[in-house]
């Protein structure tokens, strides 16, 4: 799985970009090419769509190396993300966009158009079965999948043994506790083992 990493200033080529407008400027790496995808903020400052939308704007630059764009979601409920989903999807136009799977997407349909599957929800629910199965519904689908909140060996260890996961990305907050540089030596390591044994 490639991380992509919360950060502006040098990150090397290894890693990806996650923004959102709660970033300052565009990230370097973005500027220099770098694959990145842009968030929404629902979870942590809530969703502001003048904002948003102007900042998406000033991202059209960059648009080619985007990877996503998550829309509008609501953590730990996939019933009004679900209804999020289909009210915001019109207004990201001709970005590829995300929908970000929360608890008790397990027993609903899948959105009929998305690029990626966002891997969101409870701690509890993203460790899952439940959320698994959401994984392979959308992998038959052809969809492109990202991990959130993939801090620690760990979760990323129990993503990365799945099939089709060394085309996955993932992302992390780790820089907030550990720092830029610890952070990111520990996330390369994990890039760099791929699993014998794949499930």
């Amino acid at each position: 799985m490639k991380f992509l990493v919360p950060l502006g200033g040098d990150i090397g080529d290894s890693f990806g970009v996650l923004t959102s407008p709660a970033h300052k400027g565009v990230a370097r790496g973005i500027i220099d090419g770098l694959p990145w995808a842009a968030d929404n903020n629902a979870f942590t400052q809530g969703f502001e769509p003048v904002n948003y939308f102007s900042w998406l704007r000033n991202m059209e630059p960059y648009r080619d190396m985007c990877l996503f764009v998550v829309v509008p979601d609501v953590v730990g409920d996939a019933i009004q993300t679900g209804a999020n989903y289909r009210h915001w999807l019109r207004y990201f136009e001709s970005w590829p966009v995300a929908f970000a799977a929360q608890d008790g997407q397990e027993y609903l349909p899948l959105p009929q158009y998305f690029d990626a599957l966002f891997i969101g929800g409870s701690t509890q629910w993203k460790e899952s079965q439940a959320a698994i199965s959401v994984i392979r519904r959308a992998q038959k689908m052809g969809k492109a999948i990202h991990i959130g909140r993939v801090n620690w060996g760990r979760r990323y260890k129990m993503f990365n043994i799945l099939k089709g996961s060394e085309s996955f990305t993932c992302d992390g907050t780790r820089t907030r506790f550990e720092g830029k540089s610890k952070t990111l030596r520990a996330w390369g390591g994990y890039e760099a083992q791929r699993p014998l044994i794949t499930i």
